[in-house]
């Protein structure tokens, strides 16, 4: 099959708190930001698909259920009898974030290896998305190289996050390398702000952007949780403000921005280089960021295409949160 976009890396089941009167409980959801960038993918029309592997476990069942309910093509996700899929447990940080804990030895994701990597697939996408998880193991890692240079070899857009754990890292410089390597091999990047100074050193967004800036990039985007985005071309920049919503929880605010992000491009036929089409894309990947943070749980909560344009209809919006 085609599809516009696919990702590669890891579809996990995060356990969300849940507080009852009897104590804490945990909520099991699919997630891992590959995935949930998929999904996101997915519900705003475009083909999606993933590559990644799951166990055969209760869990994979689950985590595999719910991304082909989101209208994800899943053939290319390896099910494995012996590797259990990894599980990530949510919890907040003081100033309100999803910070996570993760139980991921030799889970299924990190398995997967260059065999198993669908080249047909890569090959007939549009875009394909990567991250740095898979970096840190050396099957996984091993396979995600391959699958970057099967879409290198076929002219494929390479879209990139970060999206650095620094729980799961542990060593810093590992981490910040492999953001650098999946940046550097990427044409479409998307960080935070806190990621764009761990990368480069640079407080000042616009000098962070420039000392990440290669000649194949076409658009890099810097969230900002409540302050909203900045987004970069070669020759523009824009930056817009984030919207005030009642948050539930942050996880897949950034992966709901990614996927509107993506989808943005290619209605554009990526031609951005205006500051309308860009101020556009930018407003639409607040608006998703901030719908998701009303939500608990975000892999089956992507917002739609009509969820985006009833939201940015609606009361008049303010700068504020997501």
């Amino acid at each position: 099959m085609s599809c516009d976009v696919t990702t590669f890396g890891e579809l996990v089941i995060d356990l969300v708190p849940l507080p009852t009167p009897a104590g804490l409980a945990y909520l099991a959801k699919a997630g891992g930001a590959p995935a949930n960038v998929a999904a996101g993918v997915a519900r705003l029309g475009p083909r999606a698909a993933m590559i990644s592997k799951v166990g055969t476990e209760v869990f994979g069942k689950a985590a595999l259920a719910a991304l082909q309910a989101t209208g994800v093509e899943t053939a290319s996700i390896i099910r494995s009898p012996e590797h259990n899929t990894a599980i990530a447990v949510v919890s907040e940080t003081a100033s309100g974030e999803a910070d996570f804990s993760f139980y991921r030895e030799n889970c299924a994701d990190s398995n997967l290896s260059r065999s198993e990597v669908s080249a047909e697939l890569i090959a007939s996408s549009k875009v394909f998305h990567v991250g740095t998880l898979p970096l840190a193991t050396r099957a996984s890692g091993a396979a995600q190289r391959h699958a970057l240079s099967i879409a290198k070899a076929n002219g494929i857009r390479v879209s990139a996050d970060p999206n650095f754990r620094a729980a799961f890292w542990r060593d810093s410089e590992r981490m910040r390398s492999a953001g650098l390597e999946v940046i550097g091999a990427a044409n479409i990047v998307k960080v935070s702000a806190a990621e764009l100074r761990t990368l480069t050193g640079h407080r000042d967004l616009a000098e962070g952007a420039r000392a990440l800036w290669h000649p194949e990039l076409i658009m890099l985007a810097v969230t900002k949780g409540s302050a909203g985005a900045d987004i970069f071309t070669r020759d523009e920049a824009v930056s817009v403000p984030g919207f005030t919503v009642s948050v539930v929880d942050t996880v897949g605010c950034g992966d709901a921005f990614t996927a509107s992000l993506l989808v943005g491009l290619l209605d554009a036929s990526f031609e951005v280089g205006s500051v309308e089409t860009l101020r556009e894309i930018a407003v639409r990947c607040c608006a998703s960021g901030a719908i998701i943070a009303t939500r608990s749980g975000a892999l089956e909560n992507m917002p739609t295409t009509d969820e985006i344009t009833h939201f940015l209809s609606g009361p008049a919006k303010v700068t504020g949160v997501a």
